[in-house]
């Protein structure tokens, strides 16, 4: 049943499911309509059994009355005018009046001085008859009263019969409508869906353009737009990713090759050997150095990459990362200015975030000029604090500030220097912060460019 319904279309669901529900509708309205003419029948056969024993006990009031009906039965068996009715009047000793031409069963009946009902049989039964004790002229009479229940029953079956039929021209309609309908709502859903056949691969800018008037169709083409949009984004990520890790594994293996080549022309010294084993070294280094990042940062993207967390006093970290790198901010004549908030405890992974700081603090120091501070601040906001590193007198164009976490991206087209990082240090920082839950930012203040992280702490 599954596998048939995964093939069918969601109109033909629709209508299917549409017309399972009209056929429970109409079989419960039908049941009860059925149920309720049942009952209205037999309330009415039995009132009239109860007028018809009424109207008898009348006439036994009139003593001339009751000696003309003894006498002459069969004025009350004209008067009743159906072969299938009933009525007897008996005492104790004989029947006075027996009108049964269908000579059905009599049960015994106790006295009752209301009028009381009961089928002739207990089962199977073809009779209904309603009975009571009389008194007249100081004598108990037993009056009964009898019709068929053929009568009610063959109404009954016409009664189903019209139900049966008027339930499937019903179902049958209700099923055409709900078809017409399933396929008027969904002709908007289907028009998307053309739409969506139609986009291309090769052209990835291409968006759903019609609108529909269903609020549901409307916001799904919205969505698949919204969609398509990361798609684009991501493509062309990926796209100038590939093109920026081809130009970045291309220079330092020409520099092999160019290199091998130069000192194969001619004879060469061990001397002249091993400098170049050295040159190999550090370009092999380099490789090394972007393969790991690289997989660090793939590794990272994965949402079930963990990461151990502790508490750590946010101002030693800084102190001791500060301490490591004096000598290289010295060879610039550059000075680390602190502006830390003491006893922030921050719960996060050490060697990540060392890891974070480290790369941010070596571009201050690369790209930095001669003389100048790096200023390292903290600030607690919230549950939050802010970690930043200004870089004095630098200052970096607001259409390049969306970028710098991006991988390989450098301001400098040229790409002649080599980056310490291998080109991915700010991408590792945004990737850091991502597995902290936190964020990175780079804004120009009045003094220079700004590189922020925000990470929770623990107070």
């Amino acid at each position: 049943m599954k596998n048939i319904l995964r093939h069918l279309s969601l109109t033909t669901r629709l209508s299917i499911a549409f017309s399972m529900i009209c056929c429970i509708v109409f079989f419960a309205i039908g049941l009860l309509s059925y149920h309720n003419m049942q009952h209205l029948l037999a309330k009415q056969r039995d009132q009239n059994l109860t007028a018809r024993v009424e109207r008898i006990e009348i006439f036994l009031q009139d003593q001339e009355s009751f000696q003309i009906l003894v006498q002459h039965p069969r004025l009350y068996e004209n008067m009743l005018g159906k072969e299938d009715n009933l009525l007897i009047l008996k005492n104790q000793q004989q029947a006075l009046i027996e009108i049964n031409p269908l000579k059905v069963h009599i049960p015994a009946m106790a006295e009752s001085k209301t009028i009381t009902f009961l089928d002739n049989q207990s089962e199977f039964s073809t009779t209904r008859l309603a009975y009571k004790t009389v008194v007249f002229n100081h004598q108990h009479y037993q009056l009964i009263a009898g019709t068929q229940l053929d009568e009610a029953q063959s109404t009954l079956d016409q009664y189903l019969w019209k139900l049966i039929l008027y339930s499937v021209l019903g179902i049958v309609m209700a099923s055409l409508l709900g078809r017409w309908m399933g396929l008027y709502l969904l002709k908007s859903l289907n028009n998307l869906i053309e739409q969506t056949h139609k986009i291309q691969g090769t052209q990835p800018h291409q968006r759903i353009e019609a609108k529909s008037n269903t609020v549901e169709v409307e916001q799904l083409r919205s969505a698949m737009n919204a969609m398509l949009e990361k798609i684009q984004i991501n493509y062309d990520q990926l796209a100038r990713f590939s093109e920026d890790i081809a130009h970045e594994l291309r220079t330092p293996l020409n520099n092999l090759m160019g290199q091998t080549q130069i000192m194969l022309m001619q004879s060469r010294s061990q001397q002249e050997l091993e400098q170049l084993l050295y040159s190999h070294l550090e370009e092999y280094e380099r490789l090394s150095k972007m393969i790991d990042n690289m997989l660090f940062i793939a590794r990272s993207e994965h949402s079930d990459y963990i990461i151990d967390k502790e508490n750590i006093d946010l101002s030693n970290l800084i102190l001791e990362l500060v301490h490591y790198f004096e000598f290289l901010a010295e060879d610039k004549k550059m000075t680390f200015v602190l502006a830390l908030e003491k006893g922030i405890q921050i719960y996060a992974n050490a060697d990540l975030l060392k890891r974070a700081l480290s790369n941010l603090l070596i571009n201050a120091i690369d790209y930095g000029f001669e003389n100048q501070d790096i200023v390292i601040s903290t600030k607690s906001t919230g549950d939050y604090v802010d970690i930043a590193v200004l870089t004095k007198n630098i200052f970096i164009d607001k259409q390049h500030l969306n970028h710098l976490f991006e991988r390989f991206y450098q301001i400098d087209s040229s790409r002649h220097a080599k980056a310490k990082t291998g080109g991915l240090g700010l991408s590792i920082v945004k990737s850091i912060m991502m597995l902290h839950n936190g964020e990175v930012n780079a804004y120009n203040s009045h003094q220079g460019i700004v590189f922020s992280l925000k990470i929770q702490y623990l107070t």
